[in-house]
């Protein structure tokens, strides 16, 4: 058997990180929303993620304390530089695996299923991911093998 050492519960993996899944989707989406406006407001992020303003205001004042956000209350949520950044990687994390899942042929609640992959993949695994969406776009003709392939199925 390998190594003990390797093996923990998936919580344990998650633990890890130093962005709960949670604030992973809230940073992400006051990302998106920023992209579209300049002024994000408690109310559209509770609107897009659909929860309630006050669970909301709660976030936002854990991510303020984590300096990914400046808020002051009953004034707009602006991203701090560090949490540009990190809305940008987890966007692209999000679009990468979305991608892959689309290039595999997912159809069924391929949504949920990013967001489930999303929050527990690591970085290596996203940049051979990001290799083989690369390596199918530019050669078409396997792409097309693989679809056919999976007609058949």
């Amino acid at each position: 058997m390998e190594n003990k050492k390797e093996y923990y519960t998936f919580n344990e993996y998650i633990k890890r990180s130093k962005l709960t899944p949670s604030e992973e989707d809230y940073i992400e989406m006051i990302y998106r929303l920023f992209l579209q406006e300049d002024h994000v407001k408690v109310s559209d992020i509770s609107k897009h993620l659909n929860i309630t303003p006050p669970s909301v205001t709660k976030m936002v004042k854990k991510l303020s304390e984590k300096e990914l956000i400046l808020y002051k209350k009953y004034d707009y949520v602006v991203l701090s530089d560090m949490g540009k950044i990190i809305g940008q990687q987890l966007l692209n994390r999000h679009y990468i695996v979305n991608k892959f899942l689309n290039l595999l042929g997912v159809k069924d609640k391929i949504h949920e299923e990013t967001e489930k992959i999303e929050h527990t993949i690591s970085i290596e695994t996203l940049i051979k991911i990001e290799e083989h969406i690369e390596f199918f776009n530019s050669n078409k003709d396997i792409l097309e093998k693989l679809k056919e392939y999976q007609k058949k199925g």
